[in-house]
């Protein structure tokens, strides 16, 4: 049996070959290739499950501060420490290492968009980590979800997602390990700040927003039936508003990719939140799951009362989206959003919507 000074050292050899690779595969393709966002995603989910089972596989400071702050034992402060430093050595390494590959001039980092302020940049960073972090503790902190074969595709394809939508906007980091890298280039090391500060407040939030979601993770009789309700309609809020939000930006941006941006958000969210409300997201979902309960379903029933609370929380969820989505832009002319075609009527996109 291994002491607990080797499995240490060999949960930090983990995360800083990790995010080694990690910050080579954006330095490699951020600068020059268009399907950047599929390589650094690919990259990750691959690296996430080759890890997870040594050191989680956080391979992002922000990660190891949301599982630090949804607590239930599973690090202790002396990790959380040492797992950021050998963070940051690797994000280092792994930038050095692209430089001596195809030079310091051809090596992508984050970067802001061209007159992009610092608030929508800041926002851009939050509300990505946010939605990266919960996936996370979602999919691959919780008993209910324990085992599963799907937590590195989407803790993957949410950085896919992110850096799809607000890539033009942010630079797309969503970890300071990443960010750390604009650090050394003249063009972005004033803007660097954005994300150690972005990131890291997401990270906060994700761990706080799991502890409301998730009360079975903390106590060992099971929560009553109103705090189930409230854990399953705050996971509505979050996770229409995380959707809702990809859908202002990547649909704003007029990238080709903006479809797999949007699908991967909800086939991350849906992983996420799966095990807690049901992953609804929609209004559409909720009311057909309903109609199911009163065709007489044998199982996981679905009442009034709980439709109830998740339509408004659904819909609180798409608000606080668009307007995030508003304030990543700071301008609500280039929030995406769904239209009829002008080459289509209106029974064309009726009978699109109803299929």
């Amino acid at each position: 049996m291994a002491c607990p000074q080797h499995q240490r050292i060999s949960k930090l050899t983990t995360e800083f070959v990790g995010t080694g690779f990690l910050c080579l595969t954006v330095a490699l393709t951020a600068k020059t290739d268009p399907l950047a966002p599929i390589a650094i995603g690919c990259a990750l989910m691959v690296l996430v499950y080759a890890g997870g089972h040594s050191s989680g596989a956080h391979y992002n400071p922000a990660v190891t501060l949301a599982i630090a702050v949804r607590g239930g034992g599973k690090m202790q402060p002396i990790d959380v420490i040492l797992y950021m430093i050998t963070q940051f050595a690797g994000a280092v390494v792994g930038m050095l290492l692209a430089w001596a590959k195809i030079t310091k001039d051809l090596s992508g980092h984050p970067v802001l968009g061209y007159d992009v302020n610092y608030g929508s940049a800041y926002l851009a960073e939050f509300m990505v980590t946010l939605a990266l972090c919960t996936v996370v503790l979602q999919t691959a902190t919780t008993d209910a979800q324990a085992n599963n074969s799907y937590y590195g595709l989407a803790i993957g394809f949410t950085v896919l997602s992110g850096a799809v939508a607000v890539g033009g906007i942010s630079g797309g980091a969503f970890n300071p390990a990443v960010g750390l890298m604009s650090a050394f280039y003249q063009d972005s090391q004033e803007d660097c700040w954005v994300y150690f500060v972005g990131p890291f407040a997401g990270a906060i939030i994700a761990g706080l927003w799991f502890r409301l979601c998730t009360p079975a993770e903390y106590q060992e009789e099971a929560p009553s039936p109103s705090r189930t309700t409230l854990g399953a309609a705050a996971m509505e809020i979050l996770g229409t508003m995380i959707l809702c939000f990809t859908v202002g930006t990547a649909g704003g941006n007029g990238s080709p990719l903006a479809g797999l941006a949007i699908g991967s958000t909800l086939m991350a969210l849906v992983y996420a939140g799966g095990s807690i409300s049901g992953a609804h997201y929609n209004p559409a979902v909720t009311i057909a799951l309903l109609l199911r309960s009163f065709c007489g379903a044998t199982h996981d029933g679905f009442s009034i009362k709980e439709a109830a609370i998740y339509i408004p929380s659904q819909i609180l969820g798409a608000a606080l989206g668009t307007f995030a989505a508003w304030g990543a832009w700071a301008d609500s002319a280039k929030v995406g959003y769904p239209a009829v075609s002008l080459n289509k009527g209106y029974g064309e996109a009726f009978l699109g919507e109803i299929l």
